[in-house]
C-alpha cells in the first residue's frame, strides 16, 4: 500500500480550508489498488454533530454510469449483444431519427454508451424524472425523441441514452437492472455498501442526507432522495469511499501488466471503457484545463490526457442535494473520491487538485513501458559503436532505409562533432538501465551517454519486423527540455 508523507497528509486534511466549498459536509479519500490510503471528513452529513467517516454512505448520482457500462460490456462479452446493434433491435419502442430526405439514421448501442447518439443534453429534466417507471418511460420513447445532432457526429451528454441502455440490459439479461448489477458486479466485487435505493440500507448504515441552499449556506433545507425508477441505472447509486476505491481499483487494474483477472469482465473490456470514444472539450473554467492535451468520453467514464501524467479517468455525479467525483491515474491506480451532500459544488476541481498533489509527491510516471528485448540489444550495440567512433560497427542492425536517408559518412561526421561538443565521452558510466530517459512504446528508446562537459542523447526506433531492425537513429547533444515533449509526459522505459 502506498505511503503518503506526513506533510502531504497535513495538506490534504486542510484541503477544504484552503479551497472552501459551500456544503454541509465533504468526505474525501485517496486510494491505490490495495485500498484507501487517506480519508478525511469535514462538516456534518446529517446536522447531528457527526463528521463523515470512511463508511458514511453518499449518493453518487452519475458516477453510476460506469457500473452500467460495465454491465453492457458483460452482456457483449457473453455474446448476447453487439455494440454495433441498433437500439431499435432491442427496444422496439425506439425510433431512429430520419434526415431531410426521410432516410433513417441508425442509432447504435455504442453511440448511447459514448454519448454520441445525437440525443441532446437533458440534465435539468432528467434529474427530476429518475423515479419514472419503465412503462411510462417507454411510453415517452414511443411518442418519439428529438435529436439535436446526427447520430455518431459528436458529443452531447444524454441521460435518456443511458436509460435506454438500462432497458436493453433488462431485456437481454431477463432481470431487473438492480438485481443483475448486484449479482454480476456488486456482490462478486465485495461492494457491500453500494446500492441503488436508500431503502436498502438498514439502521446500521451511516447514511448522509441531502441538502440545498439559496443563500450560500446561511440556511439549509432538506433535499429528499429522488426516487429510483428507470433512471436508477444511470444515476441512483449510493456508495462509500471504500467501495468506490475498490471499484476504481478494479477498473484501473486492467492496465496493470501483472494482472490476469478476466473473471467478471475482461481486462480488454475494462480498458475499452477507459479510452476516449467521443471527443469532448474540457470546461474552459476548469483549473487543470491548461494541463490537458485533450479529453473525451469513454464508456461511462471521462478520459483526460494530462501533459505530465498521461491518462486520467474520472466521472462526476450531481443531483439535487448531491455532488461527487471519482478519478484515478490509469497506469498507477492512484485515485481520489470526493463526496458532498449538496449540489453544485464541483467536487471534480478538488479531486483533480488532490490527485495532482499525490502524483507529484510520488513522482509517478505517466505510464511504464516495457522495452522490447531487441530494442535493448540494439541500444547496447549502438552504444558500443559510438564508443568505437563509427556507426558502421552496428550496421548489421540497420534497416535499409537508415543509411539511405543519411549516409554512414555523414552520420559519423555528426557523431564526431557531437562527441567533441561534450568534451569526449567518459570512460566510466552508469549501467544502461540507469540512463534510460524516455520512451513512447516498446520499440522506441531515448537514453543518455555522459561526456566530460555535457551529455549525449540517443534516440532510436525499431521496425515491427522479425528480426526488428533500427529504422531511426538520432544522436545529439542533450538540450534543456522546453514546451511539450515526451519527457514532459514522463513515459518511463523499463527493461
Amino acid at each position: 500500500m502506498t505511503d503518503l508523507s506526513p506533510a502531504l497528509e497535513s495538506t490534504l486534511r486542510g484541503w477544504f480550508d484552503a479551497h472552501p466549498v459551500v456544503s454541509p459536509s465533504v468526505n474525501y479519500g485517496v486510494f491505490d489498488r490495495d485500498g484507501v490510503i487517506f480519508q478525511h471528513g469535514v462538516g456534518e452529513h446529517r446536522f447531528d454533530g457527526r463528521t463523515p467517516q470512511l463508511d458514511t454512505v453518499y449518493r453518487i448520482a452519475s458516477m453510476s454510469k460506469s457500473f452500467e457500462m460495465a454491465l453492457v460490456l458483460v452482456l457483449r462479452d457473453r455474446g448476447l449483444l453487439s455494440l454495433d446493434d441498433r437500439v431499435s433491435a432491442h427496444v422496439p419502442e425506439f425510433s431512429d431519427p430520419v434526415d431531410d430526405a426521410g432516410v433513417e439514421l441508425p442509432v447504435t448501442i455504442h453511440m448511447l454508451m459514448s454519448n454520441s447518439s445525437g440525443l441532446p443534453e437533458d440534465n435539468g429534466w432528467a434529474d427530476h424524472e429518475l423515479a419514472l417507471s419503465r412503462e411510462d418511460f417507454l411510453a415517452v420513447v414511443g411518442r418519439g425523441l428529438h435529436f439535436a445532432d446526427l447520430p455518431g457526429s459528436g458529443y452531447q451528454y444524454s441521460n435518456i441514452g443511458f436509460w435506454l441502455l438500462g432497458v436493453i440490459v433488462e431485456n437481454v439479461s431477463g432481470l431487473p437492472f438492480a438485481d443483475f448489477s448486484r449479482q454480476t458486479l456488486l456482490d462478486p466485487l465485495g461492494l457491500d455498501d453500494t446500492r441503488y435505493d436508500a431503502a436498502r440500507y438498514g439502521d446500521d448504515h451511516d447514511l448522509a442526507l441531502g441538502f440545498g441552499t439559496f443563500d450560500e449556506g446561511a440556511t439549509w433545507f432538506d433535499r429528499p432522495f429522488v426516487g429510483t425508477g428507470i433512471g436508477g441505472c444511470a444515476a441512483s447509486m449510493f456508495s462509500t469511499i471504500t467501495d468506490i476505491a475498490r471499484w476504481s481499483a478494479w477498473l484501473s487494474s486492467a492496465f496493470d501488466p501483472s494482472n490476469t483477472d478476466d473473471a467478471l469482465l475482461s481486462r480488454a473490456s475494462r480498458r475499452e471503457m477507459q479510452r476516449i470514444h467521443t471527443f469532448a472539450p474540457s470546461p474552459s473554467d476548469f483549473p487543470d484545463v491548461q494541463r490537458l492535451e485533450g479529453s473525451g468520453y469513454g464508456l461511462g467514464l471521462v478520459v483526460e490526457q494530462d501533459v505530465r501524467f498521461g491518462s486520467i479517468v474520472q466521472h462526476a455525479g450531481g443531483l439535487p442535494g448531491w455532488s461527487s467525483n471519482m478519478r484515478w491515474h490509469a497506469a498507477s491506480g492512484l485515485g481520489v473520491v470526493v463526496f458532498a451532500n449538496t449540489n453544485g459544488v464541483r467536487p471534480g476541481i478538488a479531486a483533480a487538485g488532490i490527485l495532482r498533489a499525490v502524483l507529484e509527491e510520488l513522482d509517478v510516471p505517466a505510464r511504464p513501458v516495457a522495452l522490447w528485448p531487441s530494442t535493448v540489444d540494439a541500444a547496447v550495440a549502438v552504444e558500443a559503436a559510438v564508443d568505437a567512433g563509427t556507426l558502421a560497427a552496428a550496421a548489421a542492425l540497420f534497416s535499409p532505409n537508415l543509411l539511405s536517408d543519411v549516409s554512414a559518412e555523414v552520420r559519423d561526421g555528426r557523431l564526431a562533432k557531437a562527441v567533441a561538443e561534450v568534451g569526449g565521452l567518459t570512460e566510466s558510466r552508469a549501467p544502461l538501465a540507469d540512463r534510460l530517459a524516455w520512451t513512447t512504446a516498446g520499440a522506441y528508446l531515448a537514453w543518455t551517454l555522459p561526456g566530460m562537459t555535457g551529455t549525449l542523447e540517443l534516440r532510436m526506433e525499431m521496425t515491427p519486423t522479425t528480426p526488428a531492425m533500427i529504422q531511426r537513429l538520432d544522436i545529439e547533444v542533450q538540450k534543456p527540455v522546453t514546451g511539450l515533449s515526451p519527457v514532459t509526459r514522463h513515459y518511463l522505459p523499463t527493461l
